[in-house]
């Protein structure tokens, strides 16, 4: 038993009601209550539907007894019918509600108590406060802080809407203000959203540094020198890992995000390149596809140059992958994975794939792949060989998207640098990256300007400086 609450993650979750009676399928529930002995049936609902009432992965809240918590584990089912169809976003809210309720046990306070006249007395303030004590001490970033205090405020939000959960404070958990939030659209321009924040919110100081070789898309990324890359290439080949090497090339060379190289199927490279009408070859992603895409954002092309096209061809016919193939369930399907495991598992199950397990009379996996493998390899021999030349070494697979990004802009740059080049590598960046807003391609068209006007002006004030000081 747990000294306090956690998260468990049940496999499978069934949406189900009570029976006063046994049946075929049905499942016996027989515990005691306070002394009294409960016994009766549940059966899963029968409607056509049902399948959107089946959660794989679906994260409750536990008591410290291993007794669900009520709240908690409403809101989070709720989430999951919101969006059957991605749960990935659950595990950190579940976990946000945990330190929670966490807190409410070591300092004996009841979620639903708000009867106290001082704000400030009320559980949602005193946790505001516990949470800043922790910013504070170095315990946790400012960014976790703010993450928790939102899954708190959206639990109470979802109790509060409605009389259906019986809840009703008697003092309200938060003071609700208005606030104007400035964005930028996809095109550059700047628009002003009106929000509603509660006063218990956690605001995260935004402040960067000055020299952060990182840029911001989807996470800050670090682009790779051409020294890195080289010695990453030198590297790859060496420890002889063909799968592992050719998802590199991919993300090096096509700016793809794993879950994208990971669910590439080997049909679309089937066709020798002699047949290939025009290059690079133009290769459909997103939901329908097969092909995952962040956020699912449909009606995007991958660009494979001739060669990476060249590579991956030979290597989906070679006797080694129809050997992973064979060993896998769709065997040699042409929508069967491009890169499988020794064994013919995928490295990342496509999020189509996932789905369709609803309509399948076979039961729904306990987990499914992510990327663990290739994360795992980098971690346990990519980085400690590089780091045999540049001891400080270390990079995520991400980082190779932001490569990617760089190195194309480098290349434009030699071109020349007039405003009409400008736009143009900016219009068709955006594309090739399928950014959805223009600063984020701005951080890559911008990056080795900023960087060179930084250093030059660090290196002419100090050197102004010392002269100061010499002389002085």
């Amino acid at each position: 038993m747990s000294s306090g609450a956690y998260v468990h993650t049940l496999p499978v979750y069934h949406h189900t009601k009570v029976a006063d009676e046994p049946g075929p399928g049905r499942i016996p529930v027989d515990h005691k209550v306070q002394g009294q002995r409960v016994k009766y049936w549940r059966e899963r609902c029968g409607c056509k539907a049902r399948k959107w009432e089946t959660f794989p992965r679906l994260p409750m809240v536990l008591n410290a007894d291993g007794s669900p918590w009520p709240p908690a584990c409403m809101w989070l089912l709720d989430r999951a019918r919101a969006r059957p169809l991605d749960l990935s976003s659950l595990n950190p809210v579940a976990q946000g509600l945990r330190a929670y309720k966490i807190f409410l046990d070591d300092y004996e306070l009841e979620w639903d108590d708000f009867s106290a006249g001082d704000k400030y007395l009320r559980p949602t303030y005193l946790y505001k406060t516990h949470l800043q004590d922790l910013i504070n001490s170095g315990s946790i970033k400012p960014s976790t802080a703010s993450n928790r205090m939102h899954s708190v405020v959206g639990m109470y939000r979802f109790l509060m809407d409605g009389d259906r959960y019986g809840f009703s404070a008697q003092n309200p958990p938060w003071i609700e203000r208005t606030i104007g939030l400035v964005y930028q659209d996809n095109k550059g321009f700047k628009h002003v959203k009106e929000v509603n924040s509660a006063d218990v919110s956690i605001r995260v100081p935004k402040r960067e540094y000055a020299w952060d070789r990182r840029i911001v898309d989807g996470g800050k990324l670090m682009p790779l020198s051409q020294f890195e890359q080289m010695l990453l290439i030198k590297t790859l080949k060496a420890l002889g890992n063909r799968e592992y090497e050719l998802i590199h090339y991919t993300a090096l060379m096509t700016g793809a995000r794993i879950q994208t190289v990971l669910t590439l199927r080997w049909g679309a490279f089937e066709q020798p390149p002699s047949l290939v009408n025009q290059w690079p070859f133009k290769l459909p992603c997103g939901p329908g596809t097969g092909i995952d895409t962040k956020g699912n954002v449909s009606d995007v092309f991958l660009a494979v140059q001739r060669e990476l096209y060249e590579w991956l061809h030979m290597y989906a016919i070679s006797e080694r992958a129809q050997r992973r193939r064979d060993k896998s369930i769709l065997k040699q399907s042409r929508i069967n994975y491009l890169f499988l495991s020794s064994q013919g598992g995928p490295h990342y199950e496509s999020k189509d794939d996932r789905n369709a397990q609803r309509n399948s009379s076979e039961p729904l996996k306990r987990s499914s792949s992510t990327g663990q493998n290739i994360r795992s390899f980098i971690a346990d021999y990519v980085i400690p060989e590089i780091r045999k030349t540049i001891p400080d070494f270390n990079y995520r697979f991400h980082d190779l998207r932001a490569t990617f990004g760089v190195n194309w802009v480098d290349a434009v740059a030699k071109e020349g640098d007039t405003r009409q080049r400008f736009l143009w590598a900016r219009e068709r960046l955006s594309k090739l990256m399928w950014h959805a807003r223009a600063t984020t391609t701005d951080g890559y068209i911008e990056y080795r300007n900023n960087r060179n006007q930084l250093e030059k002006a660090e290196e002419l004030w100090n050197e102004h400086l010392i002269k100061l000081i010499r002389s002085a």
